[in-house]
Protein backbone atom coordinates (compact mmCIF):
# COMPACT_ATOMS: atom_id res chain seq x y z
CA UNK A 1 0.00 0.00 0.00
CA UNK A 2 2.93 2.37 0.60
CA UNK A 3 3.93 1.93 -3.02
CA UNK A 4 0.42 2.73 -4.24
CA UNK A 5 0.16 5.71 -1.86
CA UNK A 6 3.41 7.11 -3.20
CA UNK A 7 2.04 6.77 -6.73
CA UNK A 8 -1.05 8.73 -5.70
CA UNK A 9 1.11 11.47 -4.22
CA UNK A 10 3.38 11.60 -7.25
CA UNK A 11 0.45 11.69 -9.65
CA UNK A 12 -1.20 14.50 -7.67
CA UNK A 13 2.04 16.48 -7.35
CA UNK A 14 2.83 16.17 -11.05
CA UNK A 15 -0.75 17.09 -11.89
CA UNK A 16 -0.51 20.20 -9.70
CA UNK A 17 2.89 21.16 -11.12
CA UNK A 18 1.67 20.89 -14.70
CA UNK A 19 -1.58 22.71 -13.91
CA UNK A 20 0.27 25.36 -11.89
CA UNK A 21 2.73 26.00 -14.73
CA UNK A 22 -0.19 26.18 -17.17
CA UNK A 23 -2.12 28.63 -14.98
CA UNK A 24 0.95 30.80 -14.41
CA UNK A 25 1.66 30.85 -18.13
CA UNK A 26 -1.90 31.83 -19.06
CA UNK A 27 -2.10 34.33 -16.18
CA UNK A 28 1.09 35.97 -17.41
CA UNK A 29 -0.30 35.95 -20.93
CA UNK A 30 -3.57 37.54 -19.77
CA UNK A 31 -1.69 40.16 -17.73
CA UNK A 32 0.56 41.24 -20.58
CA UNK A 33 -2.29 41.15 -23.06
CA UNK A 34 -4.38 43.35 -20.75
CA UNK A 35 -1.45 45.68 -20.18
CA UNK A 36 -0.85 45.94 -23.92
CA UNK A 37 -4.55 46.61 -24.55
CA UNK A 38 -4.74 49.32 -21.87
CA UNK A 39 -1.58 51.04 -23.08
CA UNK A 40 -2.85 50.82 -26.64
CA UNK A 41 -6.10 52.51 -25.54
CA UNK A 42 -4.19 55.29 -23.78
CA UNK A 43 -1.92 55.73 -26.81
CA UNK A 44 -4.99 55.99 -29.05
CA UNK A 45 -6.52 58.68 -26.83
CA UNK A 46 -3.43 60.85 -26.61
CA UNK A 47 -2.90 60.38 -30.36
CA UNK A 48 -6.43 61.67 -30.99
CA UNK A 49 -5.82 64.68 -28.73
CA UNK A 50 -2.51 65.34 -30.48
CA UNK A 51 -4.17 65.33 -33.87
CA UNK A 52 -6.92 67.68 -32.63
CA UNK A 53 -4.37 70.09 -31.18
CA UNK A 54 -2.21 69.93 -34.32
CA UNK A 55 -5.18 70.65 -36.59
CA UNK A 56 -6.22 73.58 -34.37
CA UNK A 57 -2.93 75.41 -34.75
CA UNK A 58 -2.98 77.88 -37.63
CA UNK A 59 0.36 78.98 -39.01
CA UNK A 60 -0.36 82.66 -38.50
CA UNK A 61 -1.57 82.24 -34.91
CA UNK A 62 1.10 80.07 -33.39
CA UNK A 63 2.09 82.85 -30.94
CA UNK A 64 -1.36 84.06 -29.91
CA UNK A 65 -3.09 80.78 -29.01
CA UNK A 66 -3.89 80.99 -25.34
CA UNK A 67 -6.42 78.34 -24.34
CA UNK A 68 -5.89 74.78 -25.55
CA UNK A 69 -8.71 73.42 -23.32
CA UNK A 70 -11.28 75.56 -25.10
CA UNK A 71 -10.23 74.27 -28.48
CA UNK A 72 -10.16 70.63 -27.27
CA UNK A 73 -13.63 71.00 -25.76
CA UNK A 74 -14.84 72.56 -28.97
CA UNK A 75 -13.41 69.76 -31.12
CA UNK A 76 -13.89 66.71 -28.88
CA UNK A 77 -17.12 67.83 -27.21
CA UNK A 78 -15.82 67.59 -23.66
CA UNK A 79 -12.75 68.55 -21.72
CA UNK A 80 -10.41 65.53 -21.45
CA UNK A 81 -9.63 64.69 -17.83
CA UNK A 82 -6.13 63.78 -16.64
CA UNK A 83 -4.52 65.01 -19.86
CA UNK A 84 -1.62 67.42 -20.10
CA UNK A 85 -0.89 69.34 -23.31
CA UNK A 86 2.00 71.58 -24.28
CA UNK A 87 3.20 73.07 -27.54
CA UNK A 88 6.90 73.24 -28.46
CA UNK A 89 8.90 74.76 -31.25
CA UNK A 90 11.48 72.75 -33.20
CA UNK A 91 14.21 73.60 -30.67
CA UNK A 92 12.15 72.28 -27.74
CA UNK A 93 11.08 75.58 -26.17
CA UNK A 94 7.59 75.55 -24.70
CA UNK A 95 5.26 77.91 -26.52
CA UNK A 96 2.02 77.26 -24.68
CA UNK A 97 0.50 74.59 -22.45
CA UNK A 98 -2.72 73.50 -20.85
CA UNK A 99 -3.87 75.21 -17.65
CA UNK A 100 -3.33 72.09 -15.53
CA UNK A 101 0.39 72.37 -16.14
CA UNK A 102 0.57 75.90 -14.73
CA UNK A 103 4.19 76.48 -13.73
CA UNK A 104 5.14 72.93 -14.68
CA UNK A 105 6.20 71.48 -17.95
CA UNK A 106 6.40 68.03 -19.52
CA UNK A 107 9.91 66.67 -19.95
CA UNK A 108 11.26 66.38 -23.47
CA UNK A 109 13.93 63.78 -24.09
CA UNK A 110 16.63 64.26 -26.66
CA UNK A 111 15.50 61.17 -28.56
CA UNK A 112 11.87 62.32 -28.70
CA UNK A 113 12.92 65.80 -29.89
CA UNK A 114 15.18 64.31 -32.53
CA UNK A 115 12.44 61.97 -33.78
CA UNK A 116 9.94 64.83 -33.90
CA UNK A 117 12.33 67.00 -35.91
CA UNK A 118 12.55 64.17 -38.40
CA UNK A 119 8.75 63.81 -38.52
CA UNK A 120 8.44 60.68 -36.35
CA UNK A 121 6.06 60.17 -33.44
CA UNK A 122 7.48 59.02 -30.09
CA UNK A 123 5.69 57.36 -27.16
CA UNK A 124 7.30 57.36 -23.70
CA UNK A 125 6.37 56.38 -20.17
CA UNK A 126 7.86 58.58 -17.44
CA UNK A 127 7.27 59.43 -13.81
CA UNK A 128 6.35 63.13 -13.69
CA UNK A 129 4.73 65.10 -10.89
CA UNK A 130 4.86 61.98 -8.71
CA UNK A 131 2.83 59.79 -11.06
CA UNK A 132 3.38 57.69 -14.20
CA UNK A 133 2.51 59.49 -17.43
CA UNK A 134 2.20 58.20 -20.95
CA UNK A 135 3.64 60.92 -23.20
CA UNK A 136 3.35 61.33 -26.97
CA UNK A 137 5.65 63.69 -28.83
CA UNK A 138 3.80 64.56 -32.05
CA UNK A 139 5.36 66.63 -34.88
CA UNK A 140 3.14 69.26 -36.59
CA UNK A 141 4.03 69.63 -40.24
CA UNK A 142 3.44 72.50 -42.60
CA UNK A 143 2.01 72.22 -46.07
CA UNK A 144 5.48 71.69 -47.46
CA UNK A 145 5.98 68.73 -45.08
CA UNK A 146 8.36 70.56 -42.77
CA UNK A 147 8.05 70.32 -38.99
CA UNK A 148 7.02 73.73 -37.64
CA UNK A 149 5.71 72.76 -34.16
CA UNK A 150 5.75 69.86 -31.73
CA UNK A 151 2.76 68.81 -29.67
CA UNK A 152 3.20 66.89 -26.43
CA UNK A 153 0.23 65.20 -24.80
CA UNK A 154 0.51 63.24 -21.56
CA UNK A 155 -2.05 61.05 -19.89
CA UNK A 156 -1.96 59.68 -16.34
CA UNK A 157 -1.50 55.91 -16.04
CA UNK A 158 -2.96 55.75 -12.53
CA UNK A 159 -6.17 54.08 -13.69
CA UNK A 160 -4.20 51.67 -15.87
CA UNK A 161 -1.87 50.73 -13.00
CA UNK A 162 -4.82 50.31 -10.63
CA UNK A 163 -6.53 48.01 -13.12
CA UNK A 164 -3.37 45.95 -13.57
CA UNK A 165 -2.87 45.70 -9.80
CA UNK A 166 -6.43 44.46 -9.41
CA UNK A 167 -5.84 41.94 -12.19
CA UNK A 168 -2.67 40.69 -10.48
CA UNK A 169 -4.59 40.33 -7.21
CA UNK A 170 -7.36 38.38 -8.92
CA UNK A 171 -4.95 36.08 -10.75
CA UNK A 172 -2.82 35.59 -7.63
CA UNK A 173 -5.98 34.57 -5.76
CA UNK A 174 -7.40 32.33 -8.48
CA UNK A 175 -4.23 30.30 -9.19
CA UNK A 176 -3.73 28.96 -5.61
CA UNK A 177 -7.47 28.32 -5.27
CA UNK A 178 -7.47 26.44 -8.57
CA UNK A 179 -4.45 24.40 -7.41
CA UNK A 180 -6.18 23.48 -4.15
CA UNK A 181 -9.32 22.39 -6.00
CA UNK A 182 -7.18 20.56 -8.57
CA UNK A 183 -5.22 18.76 -5.83
CA UNK A 184 -8.46 17.50 -4.29
CA UNK A 185 -9.69 16.43 -7.72
CA UNK A 186 -6.31 14.88 -8.49
CA UNK A 187 -6.38 12.78 -5.33
CA UNK A 188 -9.93 11.69 -6.13
CA UNK A 189 -8.99 10.75 -9.70
CA UNK A 190 -5.81 8.98 -8.56
CA UNK A 191 -7.80 6.92 -6.07
CA UNK A 192 -10.40 6.10 -8.72
CA UNK A 193 -7.77 5.15 -11.30
CA UNK A 194 -5.69 3.10 -8.86
CA UNK A 195 -8.65 1.30 -7.31
CA UNK A 196 -8.39 -1.57 -9.84
CA UNK A 197 -4.66 -1.73 -9.05
CA UNK A 198 -5.53 -2.29 -5.38
CA UNK A 199 -7.75 -5.17 -6.44
CA UNK A 200 -5.03 -6.60 -8.66
CA UNK A 201 -2.55 -6.30 -5.79
CA UNK A 202 -4.94 -8.00 -3.35
CA UNK A 203 -5.67 -10.94 -5.63
CA UNK A 204 -2.07 -11.48 -6.72
CA UNK A 205 -1.03 -11.60 -3.04
CA UNK A 206 -3.51 -14.45 -2.53
CA UNK A 207 -2.07 -16.49 -5.41
CA UNK A 208 0.35 -19.19 -4.31
CA UNK A 209 1.60 -22.44 -5.76
CA UNK A 210 -1.45 -24.16 -4.25
CA UNK A 211 -4.12 -21.99 -5.93
CA UNK A 212 -2.63 -21.04 -9.28
CA UNK A 213 -6.08 -21.47 -10.80
CA UNK A 214 -7.06 -18.09 -9.32
CA UNK A 215 -7.30 -15.25 -11.85
CA UNK A 216 -7.56 -11.47 -11.64
CA UNK A 217 -11.04 -10.28 -12.76
CA UNK A 218 -10.85 -8.45 -16.05
CA UNK A 219 -12.08 -4.79 -15.95
CA UNK A 220 -15.08 -3.82 -18.04
CA UNK A 221 -13.09 -1.18 -19.91
CA UNK A 222 -10.54 -2.41 -22.43
CA UNK A 223 -7.74 -0.03 -21.50
CA UNK A 224 -4.16 -0.19 -20.21
CA UNK A 225 -5.32 -1.77 -16.94
CA UNK A 226 -7.25 -4.36 -18.92
CA UNK A 227 -4.10 -5.19 -20.87
CA UNK A 228 -2.16 -5.40 -17.58
CA UNK A 229 -4.74 -7.82 -16.16
CA UNK A 230 -4.54 -9.97 -19.30
CA UNK A 231 -0.75 -9.99 -19.05
CA UNK A 232 -0.85 -10.98 -15.37
CA UNK A 233 -3.44 -13.70 -16.01
CA UNK A 234 -1.36 -14.98 -18.92
CA UNK A 235 1.72 -15.07 -16.67
CA UNK A 236 -0.22 -16.94 -13.97
CA UNK A 237 -1.48 -19.41 -16.55
CA UNK A 238 2.06 -20.04 -17.77
CA UNK A 239 3.22 -20.47 -14.18
CA UNK A 240 0.36 -22.90 -13.55
CA UNK A 241 1.34 -24.94 -16.61
CA UNK A 242 4.99 -24.86 -15.56
CA UNK A 243 4.15 -25.98 -12.02
CA UNK A 244 1.94 -28.73 -13.39
CA UNK A 245 4.73 -29.89 -15.70
CA UNK A 246 7.26 -29.74 -12.88
CA UNK A 247 5.00 -31.74 -10.59
CA UNK A 248 4.33 -34.28 -13.31
CA UNK A 249 8.00 -34.39 -14.24
CA UNK A 250 9.03 -34.85 -10.59
CA UNK A 251 6.45 -37.57 -10.11
CA UNK A 252 7.50 -39.40 -13.27
CA UNK A 253 11.20 -39.00 -12.50
CA UNK A 254 10.66 -40.33 -8.98
CA UNK A 255 8.81 -43.31 -10.39
CA UNK A 256 11.49 -43.97 -13.01
CA UNK A 257 14.25 -43.75 -10.42
CA UNK A 258 12.33 -45.80 -7.86
CA UNK A 259 11.93 -48.86 -10.10
CA UNK A 260 15.63 -49.57 -10.84
CA UNK A 261 16.58 -48.73 -7.25
CA UNK A 262 14.00 -51.21 -6.01
CA UNK A 263 15.37 -53.86 -8.39
CA UNK A 264 18.93 -53.18 -7.26
CA UNK A 265 17.93 -53.40 -3.60
CA UNK A 266 15.98 -56.64 -4.15
CA UNK A 267 18.76 -58.34 -6.07
CA UNK A 268 21.36 -57.28 -3.49
CA UNK A 269 19.18 -58.67 -0.69
CA UNK A 270 18.71 -61.93 -2.59
CA UNK A 271 22.43 -62.23 -3.26
CA UNK A 272 23.27 -61.68 0.42
CA UNK A 273 20.56 -63.88 1.86
CA UNK A 274 22.74 -67.01 1.65
CA UNK A 275 25.97 -68.32 0.23
CA UNK A 276 25.78 -68.78 -3.54
CA UNK A 277 27.84 -70.11 -6.40
CA UNK A 278 30.08 -67.68 -8.33
CA UNK A 279 27.81 -68.00 -11.37
CA UNK A 280 24.81 -66.82 -9.36
CA UNK A 281 26.70 -63.78 -8.06
CA UNK A 282 27.71 -63.03 -11.61
CA UNK A 283 24.03 -63.15 -12.68
CA UNK A 284 23.04 -60.70 -9.93
CA UNK A 285 25.93 -58.38 -10.84
CA UNK A 286 24.96 -58.40 -14.52
CA UNK A 287 21.35 -57.60 -13.65
CA UNK A 288 22.49 -54.81 -11.33
CA UNK A 289 24.77 -53.41 -14.03
CA UNK A 290 21.83 -53.21 -16.43
CA UNK A 291 19.83 -51.19 -13.90
CA UNK A 292 22.85 -48.96 -13.16
CA UNK A 293 23.25 -48.29 -16.88
CA UNK A 294 19.55 -47.45 -17.05
CA UNK A 295 19.93 -45.06 -14.10
CA UNK A 296 23.01 -43.47 -15.62
CA UNK A 297 21.24 -42.88 -18.92
CA UNK A 298 18.15 -41.53 -17.16
CA UNK A 299 20.22 -39.08 -15.10
CA UNK A 300 22.10 -37.99 -18.21
CA UNK A 301 18.86 -37.37 -20.11
CA UNK A 302 17.40 -35.48 -17.15
CA UNK A 303 20.50 -33.30 -17.00
CA UNK A 304 20.22 -32.51 -20.73
CA UNK A 305 16.56 -31.52 -20.41
CA UNK A 306 17.24 -29.50 -17.25
CA UNK A 307 19.96 -27.50 -18.97
CA UNK A 308 17.74 -27.07 -22.02
CA UNK A 309 14.86 -25.75 -19.89
CA UNK A 310 17.08 -23.21 -18.13
CA UNK A 311 18.90 -22.13 -21.29
CA UNK A 312 22.30 -23.30 -20.01
CA UNK A 313 22.87 -25.76 -22.83
CA UNK A 314 24.92 -24.09 -25.53
CA UNK A 315 24.93 -25.19 -29.16
CA UNK A 316 27.66 -24.96 -31.75
CA UNK A 317 26.12 -23.59 -34.95
CA UNK A 318 28.26 -24.64 -37.92
CA UNK A 319 27.51 -25.76 -41.48
CA UNK A 320 26.71 -29.48 -41.40
CA UNK A 321 26.55 -31.93 -44.29
CA UNK A 322 23.30 -33.57 -43.23
CA UNK A 323 23.53 -36.31 -45.87
CA UNK A 324 26.88 -37.47 -44.58
CA UNK A 325 25.87 -37.15 -40.90
CA UNK A 326 22.68 -39.23 -41.32
CA UNK A 327 24.55 -41.87 -43.34
CA UNK A 328 27.19 -42.11 -40.57
CA UNK A 329 24.49 -42.50 -37.91
CA UNK A 330 22.78 -45.23 -39.98
CA UNK A 331 26.00 -47.17 -40.59
CA UNK A 332 27.00 -47.03 -36.92
CA UNK A 333 23.52 -48.15 -35.81
CA UNK A 334 23.39 -51.27 -37.96
CA UNK A 335 24.79 -53.49 -35.19
CA UNK A 336 21.76 -52.65 -33.02
CA UNK A 337 19.52 -54.67 -35.32
CA UNK A 338 21.81 -57.65 -35.84
CA UNK A 339 20.24 -59.76 -33.09
CA UNK A 340 16.75 -59.20 -34.49
CA UNK A 341 17.98 -59.50 -38.12
CA UNK A 342 16.69 -56.01 -38.89
CA UNK A 343 17.95 -54.54 -42.14
CA UNK A 344 18.79 -50.82 -42.45
CA UNK A 345 18.29 -49.23 -45.84
CA UNK A 346 19.87 -45.78 -46.48
CA UNK A 347 18.83 -43.39 -49.27
CA UNK A 348 20.53 -40.01 -49.20
CA UNK A 349 20.45 -37.06 -51.55
CA UNK A 350 24.03 -35.71 -51.66
CA UNK A 351 25.16 -32.37 -50.23
CA UNK A 352 22.14 -31.50 -48.13
CA UNK A 353 23.55 -28.70 -45.96
CA UNK A 354 22.07 -27.31 -42.72
CA UNK A 355 23.31 -24.99 -39.96
CA UNK A 356 23.47 -26.68 -36.59
CA UNK A 357 25.33 -28.53 -33.85
CA UNK A 358 26.59 -31.84 -35.29
CA UNK A 359 26.78 -33.52 -31.87
CA UNK A 360 23.17 -32.72 -31.01
CA UNK A 361 21.98 -33.66 -34.48
CA UNK A 362 23.74 -37.02 -34.15
CA UNK A 363 22.09 -37.53 -30.77
CA UNK A 364 18.67 -36.87 -32.28
CA UNK A 365 19.14 -39.23 -35.24
CA UNK A 366 20.71 -41.97 -33.08
CA UNK A 367 17.66 -41.85 -30.78
CA UNK A 368 15.20 -41.98 -33.65
CA UNK A 369 17.04 -44.80 -35.45
CA UNK A 370 17.43 -46.74 -32.20
CA UNK A 371 13.69 -46.41 -31.51
CA UNK A 372 12.87 -47.57 -35.05
CA UNK A 373 15.05 -50.68 -34.56
CA UNK A 374 13.65 -51.40 -31.07
CA UNK A 375 10.04 -51.34 -32.18
CA UNK A 376 10.50 -53.10 -35.53
CA UNK A 377 9.36 -56.67 -36.01
CA UNK A 378 11.97 -59.38 -36.21
CA UNK A 379 13.61 -59.60 -39.65
CA UNK A 380 12.06 -56.25 -40.42
CA UNK A 381 13.39 -53.22 -42.25
CA UNK A 382 14.24 -49.65 -41.23
CA UNK A 383 14.45 -47.18 -44.12
CA UNK A 384 16.29 -43.88 -43.73
CA UNK A 385 16.11 -41.21 -46.43
CA UNK A 386 17.51 -37.67 -46.71
CA UNK A 387 16.01 -35.30 -49.29
CA UNK A 388 15.56 -31.63 -50.11
CA UNK A 389 12.05 -30.20 -50.17
CA UNK A 390 11.94 -26.53 -51.02
CA UNK A 391 13.87 -24.58 -48.39
CA UNK A 392 13.95 -27.53 -45.98
CA UNK A 393 15.80 -30.80 -45.52
CA UNK A 394 13.66 -33.87 -44.78
CA UNK A 395 15.09 -36.89 -42.97
CA UNK A 396 12.53 -39.71 -42.82
CA UNK A 397 13.08 -42.76 -40.57
CA UNK A 398 10.49 -45.45 -41.33
CA UNK A 399 10.00 -48.87 -39.73
CA UNK A 400 7.51 -51.71 -40.20
CA UNK A 401 7.03 -52.44 -36.51
CA UNK A 402 4.21 -52.25 -33.99
CA UNK A 403 3.17 -48.70 -34.84
CA UNK A 404 1.47 -46.13 -32.60
CA UNK A 405 -2.23 -45.62 -32.00
CA UNK A 406 -3.57 -42.29 -33.27
CA UNK A 407 -4.71 -41.23 -29.78
CA UNK A 408 -1.15 -41.68 -28.46
CA UNK A 409 0.66 -39.69 -31.17
CA UNK A 410 -0.01 -36.19 -29.62
CA UNK A 411 1.65 -37.34 -26.36
CA UNK A 412 4.66 -39.36 -27.49
CA UNK A 413 7.01 -36.35 -27.16
CA UNK A 414 5.92 -35.72 -23.56
CA UNK A 415 8.50 -36.65 -20.96
CA UNK A 416 8.22 -40.19 -19.58
CA UNK A 417 5.24 -40.94 -21.82
CA UNK A 418 5.26 -44.51 -23.09
CA UNK A 419 2.73 -46.18 -25.34
CA UNK A 420 3.65 -49.63 -23.95
CA UNK A 421 5.39 -49.20 -20.60
CA UNK A 422 6.38 -52.83 -20.15
CA UNK A 423 7.84 -53.16 -23.63
CA UNK A 424 9.63 -49.83 -23.35
CA UNK A 425 11.28 -50.87 -20.13
CA UNK A 426 12.38 -54.17 -21.66
CA UNK A 427 13.93 -52.20 -24.52
CA UNK A 428 15.90 -50.11 -22.06
CA UNK A 429 14.29 -46.76 -22.76
CA UNK A 430 14.03 -43.91 -20.28
CA UNK A 431 10.94 -42.22 -21.73
CA UNK A 432 12.94 -39.04 -22.43
CA UNK A 433 14.48 -39.81 -25.82
CA UNK A 434 11.71 -38.35 -27.97
CA UNK A 435 11.47 -35.27 -25.70
CA UNK A 436 15.16 -34.64 -26.29
CA UNK A 437 14.73 -35.20 -30.03
CA UNK A 438 11.88 -32.68 -30.16
CA UNK A 439 13.96 -30.11 -28.28
CA UNK A 440 16.95 -30.61 -30.60
CA UNK A 441 14.75 -30.18 -33.68
CA UNK A 442 13.10 -27.04 -32.32
CA UNK A 443 16.39 -25.47 -31.23
CA UNK A 444 17.50 -25.88 -34.85
CA UNK A 445 14.30 -24.08 -35.98
CA UNK A 446 12.82 -27.33 -37.23
CA UNK A 447 10.20 -29.89 -36.19
CA UNK A 448 9.42 -33.61 -36.17
CA UNK A 449 6.33 -35.01 -37.86
CA UNK A 450 4.94 -38.47 -37.09
CA UNK A 451 2.86 -40.84 -39.20
CA UNK A 452 1.96 -44.23 -37.82
CA UNK A 453 -0.40 -47.14 -38.39
CA UNK A 454 -0.78 -49.77 -35.63
CA UNK A 455 0.84 -53.10 -36.55
CA UNK A 456 2.13 -51.55 -39.80
CA UNK A 457 4.92 -49.23 -38.68
CA UNK A 458 5.79 -45.61 -38.03
CA UNK A 459 7.58 -42.83 -39.89
CA UNK A 460 9.36 -40.01 -38.02
CA UNK A 461 10.30 -37.13 -40.35
CA UNK A 462 12.77 -34.49 -39.15
CA UNK A 463 12.35 -31.19 -41.01
CA UNK A 464 15.21 -28.68 -40.78
CA UNK A 465 15.83 -25.42 -42.69
CA UNK A 466 18.50 -25.71 -45.36
CA UNK A 467 21.69 -23.67 -45.08
CA UNK A 468 21.36 -20.38 -46.94
CA UNK A 469 24.72 -20.08 -48.65
CA UNK A 470 24.00 -16.49 -49.73
CA UNK A 471 23.35 -15.32 -46.16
Amino acid sequence: MKFLASIRIRLTVWYMIILGCTLVFFSTLVYYQMKRSLYKSVDHKIMTISEVVASSIAPQSRSVLSNIEERLTKKVGRQPAGKFVQLLDRSGHVGMKSLNLRNKRLPVSYEALKNASEGRITYETKVVFGESLRIITYPVKSRVKKVRNIVQVASSLTDVEDTLRQLIFILASIVPLALIIASIGGIFLANKVLKPVNEINRITQEITSKNLGLRVPRPQMHDELGELVETINGMIERLENSFRQIQQFTSDASHELKTPLTILKGEAELALRKEREPGEYRHYLQSSLEEINRLSRLVQDLLVLSKADTGRLTLQAVPVNLSQLVETCGQQSKFLGEDSEIHLELTTQPEVQVLGDPNRLKQMFYNLIENAIKYSNRSGKVMISTTRNGQYAHVAIRDNGVGIASEDIPFIFDRFYRVDKSRSREAGGTGLGLSICKWIAEIHKGRIEVESVPDAGSCFTVILPLLNENA
